[in-house]
């Protein structure tokens, strides 16, 4: 890596089974980065060193958690980490789908962006931290050679799982930059609404398609289901977040087609498993 990293070696991480083309973005939704940095490294993590409201207050402090891990950790004051070898697979997606494949975490390279999260009011990310993501990501894309539709959040690869890095991270300032997929978006109004849970018409069905084309896992059925409605919402939170609910309206549909088309010129040739 050529952009400057302070080392903070993972035991946490084992051999990929595909080759890299994907990064996935998170926030550490933690109290602290010494917490975020302590769990991303813990070989036999146990609850009672790292409680929060994402486990219950009884739970026993000696039960087992399960060993995560990411290749990079962005401070908020800028400084990155290097946690786990790029050519190895860190634990940091989990169930995850995007682009037609399974388990992201075997191609992508993960990044973890020191944030409380939605468990602590998702604060805002500073300037510096993200002139620091700017660079590491611009620097992974080089020298992989990679799109930068190849830049994804976490909520893309696990919707309805997953929201981070949430609805306050700038992905407009990411693709001002040059290293996330950002169109340039005609103004508009959400407007009406054009489908929701139950609906089923060939409309929906575009829409799946759209969103498969992008890389979501929506399957072209044309019934508006639970996981169309994840994958919408997912899709808001990046695009779209100042209305995040889930449904369809004109706007969300303009904005679809422009990543859509957007990504269609940028992306990589999908890959079988």
């Amino acid at each position: 890596m050529t952009v400057c990293s302070t080392s903070r070696p993972s035991p946490n991480f084992d051999a990929r089974q595909r080759p890299i083309d994907l990064v996935v973005l998170h926030y550490t939704g933690m109290q602290s980065l010494a917490a975020a940095l302590d769990r991303l490294t813990d070989p036999a993590p146990k609850a009672g060193r790292y409680p929060g409201p994402w486990q219950s207050p009884a739970i026993d402090p000696e039960t087992d958690l399960s060993r995560v891990s990411a290749h990079y950790v962005v401070a908020r004051n800028g400084e990155i980490f290097a946690l786990v070898d790029e050519e190895a697979r860190a634990w940091h997606a989990g169930a995850s789908f995007w682009r037609g494949l399974e388990g992201v975490n075997h191609n992508a390279i993960g990044v973890e962006i020191e944030n409380g999260g939605h468990d602590f009011g998702l604060p805002d990310y500073p300037p510096p931290q993200i002139a620091a993501l700017n660079a590491l990501v611009w620097d992974i894309l080089a020298r992989r050679r990679l799109p930068v539709s190849a830049v994804v959040g976490h909520s893309d690869v696990a919707p309805g799982r997953k929201a981070d890095p949430g609805e306050h991270f700038p992905w407009a300032d990411l693709g001002a930059a040059g290293v996330a997929l950002w169109p340039d978006f005609k103004a508009g109004t959400p407007g009406r609404g054009l489908a929701g849970p139950g609906s089923e018409s060939v409309e929906v069905l575009g829409l799946q398609e759209a969103l498969a084309g992008i890389g979501y896992g929506t399957a072209a059925t044309g019934l508006y289901c639970e996981r169309t409605q994840a994958c919408v919402a997912a899709f808001q939170r990046r695009f779209r977040p100042e209305r995040i609910d889930g449904l369809l309206d004109g706007q969300t549909l303009d904005r679809v087609t422009a990543v859509l088309e957007l990504s269609l010129l940028m992306s990589l040739p999908r890959r079988s498993s």
